[in-house]
């Protein structure tokens, strides 16, 4: 007896002195949503959803009309939560007060849905502790009079974004030209919309205290720079991770089910960065431009960069093909997860023939201990090689609601992408992402299981199991850890929970 509570104890304090993970689970978000096309005044949503068995009460508030919603949100299903339209929806190219603010007893999960008819995307909320002062923007090619838009929302009073505009804008009246700074004072949840009729890809926004950034395009076509922007279109929208987020290296996965190709851009926050793709050569950028390529629907890619990027994929406008457009951020390896738990979106033109999808990506010697839902993959699961990498893909339906993913073992690290079709409507999202501060300078420290650090500095987060074993082969043991499961090691059960939380109190 005494053996058992001495080891709850030691539990107890390990849990509580865990540090908050960065990742895109949080106690508190602030966000907005950025201008959709106008047509039938459907309000945009909230989906929460909560990785804890004890679920969780979640308090929502739109501080432009003091409206306040405290909801319960279980284990295992998505809470939806309506909006007022005209209280976050970001209008026009000025200032405004269009934020909402959401906090949680425990760390929740958060999508923004703006669903119209025709016109829907979604994106994967950021929690405040992850949000930076550096960004610079994805968007699409321009379709007709719709615009090009980014929104910043203020996290704390007094702030002052700078914005570096890709193209000619007008803000609050005035005239920008292209590459012309300017400057506006944020307080908490006042935000701003800039808006342009050229693509804004690699625009550049900093502040002096971390704020929130979703760029995209009112109502894109997204297709390839240099064709005429028609056909169906959609709402574009996504939240964007700070700079200091950003990695060296991803991998492609076409979306299931479409025939036409996927575009991708690669965005630059340095100059003189040094880009290669697989079958596409290289590309130097400097700070602030992009790299377009097409990738045919049968092909897996593996992107490298000299310098840290931000990779976006997006669905094209299709003729033939049942897909729509949408856009979706592709975090790098490195910041891949080794848990998740994610959620699909209603599709408002026609439910019955939406269908759900994910992206999988793990190294190959992995994948067999890989869970969806807590069972593992169907047998006849199709993996596909990713060219000049251990890595495969795999492309699953799923139905709607709420999935969990996760590997038999905790520093296995695996992407996840959720999308979703129906006819003329679309959204893709990542599954979940780490937001290490992977791209910032780097200090080795001393590690903390599951801390989310690069305690090493070698670009990896987590990467070590606390076994007195070299896991990643670097010549170092236990040097940047996940947790293990101290019930794998039962007959040294106390000895475990003790090693485990041995950094972790004074």
């Amino acid at each position: 007896m005494t053996r058992m509570v001495l080891s709850l104890v030691v539990l107890s304090t390990c849990i509580c002195c865990l540090p908050a993970a960065r990742d895109n689970k949080g106690t508190e978000f602030i966000l907005t949503f950025p201008e959709n096309v106008n047509r039938i005044q459907h309000n945009p949503k909230l989906f929460i959803s909560c990785p804890h068995h004890s679920g969780a009460t979640v308090t929502i508030t739109t501080p432009s009309n003091g409206v306040s919603t405290t909801v319960q949100v279980t284990y295992g299903q998505v809470k939806q939560v309506e909006l007022d339209r005209v209280a976050v929806e970001l209008r026009g190219s000025v200032k405004s007060d269009k934020a909402v603010h959401v906090t949680s007893d425990v760390e929740i999960v958060v999508y923004g849905i703006f669903a119209e008819r025709r016109s829907t995307d979604a994106f994967l909320a950021l929690p405040t502790d992850v949000l930076g002062t550096e960004y610079f923007t994805p968007c699409t090619s321009v379709r007709g009079a719709m615009p090009a838009e980014f929104g910043v929302v203020g996290v704390h009073d007094g702030t002052t974004v700078t914005i570096v505009p890709s193209q000619p804008v007008t803000f609050d009246g005035q005239n920008y030209a292209a590459g012309q700074t300017f400057s506006v004072g944020l307080d908490r949840f006042e935000t701003l919309q800039v808006q342009a009729t050229e693509d804004l890809t690699g625009s550049e926004i900093t502040a002096d205290q971390p704020v929130a950034v979703l760029s995209g395009n009112m109502f894109a076509s997204c297709k390839p720079i240099g064709q005429e922007q028609g056909g169906s279109g959609d709402h574009i929208v996504e939240m964007i991770p700070p700079v200091d987020t950003w990695g060296k290296e991803f991998v492609t996965v076409p979306l299931t089910k479409l025939t036409g190709g996927d575009l991708f851009r690669v965005v630059a926050a340095r100059d003189n960065t040094l880009v290669a793709v697989t079958n596409e050569g290289t590309n130097t950028l400097n700070a602030g431009e992009f790299w377009e390529f097409d990738v045919p629907s049968d092909e897996y890619r593996h992107v490298t960069s000299s310098e840290p990027v931000l990779l976006v994929q997006y669905s094209k406008s299709k003729q033939s093909d049942s897909g729509d457009p949408f856009m979706m951020v592709i975090p790098p390896v490195a910041q891949f997860e080794t848990e998740y738990t994610f959620a699909t979106v209603e599709l408002i033109y026609d439910q019955k023939e939406t269908t759900h999808h994910v992206n999988l990506i793990i190294r190959s010697s992995n994948k067999a201990g890989l869970l969806l839902d807590g069972q593992r993959l169907p047998s006849d699961t199709v993996w596909h090689d990713v060219p000049g990498t251990d890595y495969v893909a795999a492309q699953l339906d799923i139905s709607a609601g709420t999935h969990t993913a996760r590997h038999l073992s905790p520093n296995v690290n695996i992407g996840l992408f959720s999308y979703g079709f129906t006819h003329t409507e679309s959204y893709g999202y990542p599954g979940g992402l780490r937001l290490s501060r992977i791209a910032a300078s780097c200090s080795t420290t001393t590690p903390v299981p599951a801390d989310r650090v690069d305690n090493d500095c070698d670009g990896r987060v987590d990467e070590e199991l606390l076994n007195g074993i070299d896991d990643d082969g670097d010549g170092l043991i236990d040097e940047d850890m996940a947790i293990g499961n101290c019930a794998d090691n039962r007959d040294q059960y106390r000895t475990c929970l003790q090693n485990r939380c041995r950094n972790l109190v004074p």
